[in-house]
């Protein structure tokens, strides 16, 4: 269940999130799970541009995926609520030789578009960390044109209630912006409140996470991540399984997030 959070609570994630991924913006630009990841390619398959679309990326980080739609729409947005992550976006983009990619400034959750201005928008590995993930799909519903596509790559929330809690625990140790994974279930209730009909979502099985790389793009304090492994190895073997909590030398090699894509269309 999606509890509601104070403006002050809100306020305090915002502020977590730009000082975690402040100091972090190049290793995500270099990141090669943020910059190759296959979904990247399938989430401009499912929205199937045709070249005269207005898009936005929500929460753009390195500026992978709006780098990957702008050879397929009119003009990209790429927005981000921290300064020094669209900066690295930007030279990022820029040093591809792309100009068709603009950059702005903004709260997911308060999205400064015109109402139905857009013909897509996307978010990708990104709106676990939202404040009020109901008022960014709110936000993204009203600036979408009808017919207009919300495509949404995340971390996938699990119906087991002990999964469900073992991943939201290692992700938010590794990383305190960590707000939650939502469910498909829960991102067809956000979506058909805010006026959109979710039409597709498929799980997105990625590579395993390498847990000395994963850890160091959040520069984890040695004696924090060597807890968060410890934890790990001490899990019940299901878990273990479940999270492919891999060992070597009697440390943590590598684990598992689920990840998935969500499509919603307004109508």
């Amino acid at each position: 269940m999606v509890m509601s959070s104070s403006p002050d609570d809100q306020a305090t994630i915002k502020s977590l999130a730009q000082s975690q991924f402040a100091p972090a913006a190049h290793d995500y630009v270099t990141s090669a799970t943020h910059a190759h990841g296959a979904d990247l390619q399938r989430l401009v398959e499912l929205a199937a541009p045709r070249g005269h679309e207005l898009a936005l990326d929500v929460a753009t980080g390195g500026g992978h995926t709006a780098l990957a739609f702008a050879p397929h729409v009119r003009l990209m947005i790429a927005s981000d609520l921290t300064r020094s992550m669209l900066h690295a976006a930007r030279d990022h983009i820029r040093a591809q030789g792309v100009a068709n990619v603009s950059y702005l400034r903004a709260e997911a959750e308060s999205l400064p578009c015109a109402p139905a201005s857009l013909d897509l928008i996307t978010c990708r590995v990104a709106a676990h960390h939202f404040a009020d993930v109901r008022a960014f799909v709110r936000g993204a519903a009203a600036a979408l044109r009808p017919g207009g596509l919300l495509l949404v790559s995340d971390h996938i929330g699990i119906e087991d209630a002990e999964q469900d809690g073992f991943m939201d625990r290692f992700e938010r140790w590794r990383d305190p912006s960590h707000v939650r994974a939502y469910s498909y279930a829960e991102w067809r209730g956000f979506c058909a409140e805010a006026g959109l009909e979710v039409t597709y979502c498929e799980d997105d099985p990625r590579e395993p996470y390498e847990f000395t790389s994963w850890t160091a793009r959040m520069r984890m304090r040695d004696a924090d991540r060597d807890a968060l492994g410890a934890w790990l190895l001490a899990a019940p073997p299901h878990l273990r399984e479940r999270f492919a909590v891999r060992e070597r030398d009697g440390r943590v090699e590598s684990l598992r997030g689920t990840f998935g894509i969500v499509v919603a269309r307004k109508g």
